[in-house]
């Protein structure tokens, strides 16, 4: 089944009623529990559950569903995906952030703290199998490296990474995320992959001077 004839499927699907519709939700679960894991602020833990953010994400998607079916402008994970990431923006601003609703300051969590975050997830993620002792001693500062060359990087490049590699979404589904066409998501992913393998060699040969 093409893109096209799933999401068709999955659009009769979510006008089945509530039941449905919580099916399809369940579905993309795990992907949005994954993406609030790698992306909520570790000043957080301990202080908001990630199942409560996707509780809520769930409520509001009940809330504007009919209006989403009315004109379904993206596909339902990528709509989905951007409520519950209002949701993480909103709670890291309840949080760690003003009180004052402000569009400046949610652009500013979102490529600030936010994007912090996903940085040293995706870090982490690029060096976790420097696993013998030598290495293991250097593995912070390695990842503290990576993590400052993440951020250094262009913010959609970086983003194309964070989506791919730790989201784990397809190239599809990455373009409309970011309002990108296809072959413009795919070469960004191909050039950020290039001079991202060449900052991790780089920091990596340089830990092994030390």
């Amino acid at each position: 089944m093409n893109d096209e004839s799933s999401q068709s499927e999955e659009l009769r699907r979510l006008r089945g009623g509530d039941a449905s519709a919580a099916a399809v939700f369940s579905e993309y679960r795990e992907r949005l529990l994954r993406m609030v894991q790698l992306r909520m602020d570790r000043r957080l833990l301990g202080r908001v559950d990630c199942e409560d953010i996707l509780q809520e994400t769930y409520l509001e998607v009940s809330r504007r569903l009919d209006s989403f079916l009315e004109q379904p402008a993206v596909p339902f994970f990528v709509w989905i995906r951007q409520i519950t990431m209002q949701i993480l923006i909103d709670t890291h601003r309840g949080h760690i952030g003003t009180q004052k609703r402000d569009a400046n300051r949610e652009i500013s969590l979102y490529q600030g703290t936010i994007a912090r975050a996903s940085s040293l997830s995706l870090a982490a993620h690029l060096v976790g199998n420097l696993t013998s002792p030598s290495q293991a001693a250097l593995r912070d500062e390695i990842i503290d490296e990576m993590r400052q060359a993440l951020e250094q990087m262009d913010t959609i490049d970086r983003e194309v990474l964070v989506l791919r590699h730790l989201e784990e979404l397809s190239n599809n589904e990455v373009a409309e995320i970011l309002s990108l066409d296809k072959s413009a998501a795919s070469k960004r992913y191909v050039r950020a992959l290039t001079r991202l393998k060449e900052q991790l060699t780089r920091i990596y040969e340089a830990g092994k001077g030390n």
